[in-house]
């Protein structure tokens, strides 16, 4: 994966991409690609145990997402800080779709992406509600909020999960050409993910130390309590290990986006995304090798 992220920095850096191809190809990998292998995950034998641990997968991944709510209240209390919800924004909510799936899909294939998509649900549950709350600082309108949750991914995982629930399939003729869309995920989102580093100025976000007080809780502290809290509850290796590497991901592109439509500062969210995107090379490899030896 490191590879095809290198390559898709090289193309950035040589000219044969720019800032709109990286847009255009994130835009058909948000609303294509990543929909395609939501669904083709789905289409698998209605499982009474795979239903049970979609919903615990849910629900843990929520209980997940609160301890990373509390952690960010714990770390960052300063209310004279200016960049105080872009700082909490970027601790919580991860790059869960962006990265986790890409990861999830090369460690355990379709089964580990049917139950990445049960922390997708929780993870737009909550940055659609809490994460819109936490920039804006007040309630929204509902229906624009509402408007917001509806979206390729979410409407995939319900078409999926109604697949899944009434035992039907696509045909070869549709399922096929679906299966081999959703099989770009990886090489795509990390070529996109390459340029998008290539095109941070990485080397000024190195030098600031709080930078890294954020990247630390983000990449260590919060996956370690969510092993924590795996520990105390038995369940399935596979659910264990997509609800691990969906908070051992890096920080989000949505925090730059909603610091974008709230007036925050979205600078300091890219650049966080992009710090913690680096050292998640070496962080999300680490953590699942506790992972591995607990599970």
């Amino acid at each position: 994966m490191f590879i095809i992220m290198v390559i898709g920095a090289v193309t950035f850096k040589t000219g044969i991409a720019d800032n709109g191809t990286s847009k255009r190809m994130s835009s058909i990998l948000l609303n294509v690609i990543t929909p395609c292998m939501i669904i083709v995950s789905y289409q698998m034998e209605f499982d009474r145990e795979l239903l049970i641990g979609l919903i615990v997968t849910l629900g843990l991944s929520v209980a997940s997402i609160f301890l990373s709510i509390l952690l960010s209240r714990l770390l960052i209390r300063s209310k004279e800080n200016p960049d105080m919800s872009v700082e909490k924004f970027s601790m919580i909510y991860s790059n869960c779709g962006f990265i986790g799936i890409p990861i999830i899909n090369g460690l355990l294939g379709a089964k580990g992406v049917f139950f990445m998509t049960a922390y997708i649900t929780a993870f737009n549950i909550m940055i659609w509600s809490h994460g819109i709350l936490l920039m804006k600082g007040k309630t929204g309108n509902l229906m624009s909020t509402v408007r917001s949750f509806i979206n390729s991914s979410t409407v995939a995982i319900v078409v999926g999960i109604l697949f899944f629930v009434t035992g039907l399939h696509l045909p070869e003729v549709v399922g096929n050409p679906l299966s081999m869309i959703g099989a770009m995920n990886t090489p795509v989102a990390m070529l996109i993910s390459g340029m998008n580093l290539s095109e941070s100025e990485l080397l000024s976000c190195l030098k600031s130390p709080r930078t890294y007080m954020i990247s630390a809780a983000k990449l260590l502290v919060i996956p370690l309590i969510t092993l924590v809290l795996l520990m105390t509850v038995r369940v399935d290796y596979a659910i264990a290990v997509t609800i691990l590497v969906a908070s051992a991901c890096p920080s989000g592109a949505t925090g730059a986006m909603f610091a974008l439509q709230y007036n925050k500062n979205s600078q300091y969210a890219s650049k966080l995304l992009a710090v913690t995107t680096v050292l998640s090379l070496v962080t999300i490899p680490a953590v699942m090798l506790v992972g591995g030896m607990v599970f």
